[in-house]
Formats: structure tokens, sequence, C-alpha cells
């Protein structure tokens, strides 16, 4: 599930021209952080995605809207000044990270996009390559892009083998940690905590398939051997 986090939108307009987007690519999920007023303008640009504005999830905080989502994706047309952790190139996004986590697009303002602050609180950062006479582009049309790109790859997982193996087996490694966690851990809020720091994890490493596939056959030993040691 993608979720759209646009951070302090500073028009009406661009809301609801980010909801027809989402709209476009089959996607209902918005998050406002500390938005205008969801006005008139907003729903004339959106046209026929009225419910996504009217099912939009308001919230305070950048922190706040983070907590819908297991794996947050910054969106900057800057990649230099020393705020670049972890770079997914935009075509990449869906193939990478496994089909179970919740993953929020994070959006910036229109005027200045995100801070530094804020895209070091998000897991990973993409961006969209632009002639560098004129890099930032209006946020609806680089959601577009983003979602086209995403949207795109969801349809050649159905048909790509190995792609569509590849989020099967990481998918399946979750499930073998979480039986491992059920052996190993009484708390139930311990067990949570640590399965999402394992989906982390499992993300920011944007492991291959063998490498997926390899953990896979571990852990299943692992279950395996606590299961009969019961």
């Amino acid at each position: 599930m993608f979720y759209i986090i646009f951070v302090e939108p500073e028009s009406s307009g661009n809301i609801g021209s980010v909801a027809r987007v989402m709209k476009n690519f089959g996607f209902y999920d918005l998050i406002l952080v500390n938005p205008v007023d969801i006005d008139e303008e907003a729903y004339k640009l959106a046209v026929h995605a009225e419910d996504i504005l009217k099912s939009a999830k308001i919230v305070r905080t950048l922190e706040d809207a983070l907590t819908f989502v297991d794996v947050s994706v910054a969106t900057s047309a800057n990649t230099s000044g020393g705020v670049l952790r972890n770079y997914t190139p935009v075509e990449s996004l869906a193939k990478k990270i496994p089909s179970e986590f919740r993953i929020g697009i994070v959006l910036g303002r229109e005027s200045s996009g995100l801070r530094n602050e804020e895209v070091e609180m998000c897991d990973t950062m993409t961006t969209i390559p632009t002639d560098k006479g004129y890099p930032t582009m209006n946020v609806s049309h680089a959601l577009s892009i983003i979602l086209y790109e995403i949207f795109k790859s969801k349809c050649s997982i159905k048909t790509n083998p190995l792609e569509g193996k590849e989020i099967i087996e990481k998918d399946l490694l979750i499930e073998d940690f979480k039986k491992i966690l059920a052996h190993v851990e009484e708390r139930e809020y311990r067990r949570d905590n640590a399965l999402t720091v394992f989906k982390h994890v499992l993300t920011r490493g944007f492991n291959t398939y063998r490498e997926v596939y390899t953990l896979k056959g571990i852990f299943r030993r692992i279950v395996l051997k606590l299961e009969d040691e019961l």
C-alpha cells in the first residue's frame, strides 16, 4: 500500500492536482501535513478525485504522518548537500520494497521542498532527473512521474517471473521472522518493534533475489529447529 504524504502544501489547487494524479494511477491514500484549507479550488482541480480529498488524513507534523507507514521515501530535486543517506532510483521503488510494506511517498512544499532534517527522517530518497538549468518541477507533475514508474513496475511484477519471485520470497522471509519472534520473545510490543526494525533493515538493504533466498533458507532452518525443541 502506498501513501502520498504532502508536507505543508501552500496552495489548495496543488492539493487538488495531487489528488487527481493519484486517481489517474490508482492511488487513494493521501496524508496532508499542516496544509492550507482545502477549499473550492482544490475540488475544482481534483476533477474526479474528490473522494481522495474527502478521505485525506490531516496531521500536524511529518513525524505524525510517518506513523502510518513502514517505509518512507523522500522526494527532492537536490541530491547534494550531505543529506543523501540512501538513494533509490524512482524506477526501482516498487521493485525493491516488499508488497507487505506500507510505503509513504513524501512530497515537499511547493516553494522550498523538504528540509534537510525532514529528508533525514525518511528511510530513503528519490529524485527525478531533469535539466540542470531548471531542475525543480511542479509538485503534481513530479508526482505523476513517480506514480507512473510505480504503476508500471507493479504491472511488470505481474508478468516478470524474476521480480515476482523476489517479492514473494521477501514476504515469506518476513513470515518466518514472525515465527522466530513468537518462539524467542513473549512480549507482544517487543515482537512488534523487532518486526518493524527487520522490515526497515530489509528495505534499506535492497537485497537481490539470491540474498533473500539464502536468508529464507537459514530462517526456515531456524524455525524448524525451534519447533523441534518444543
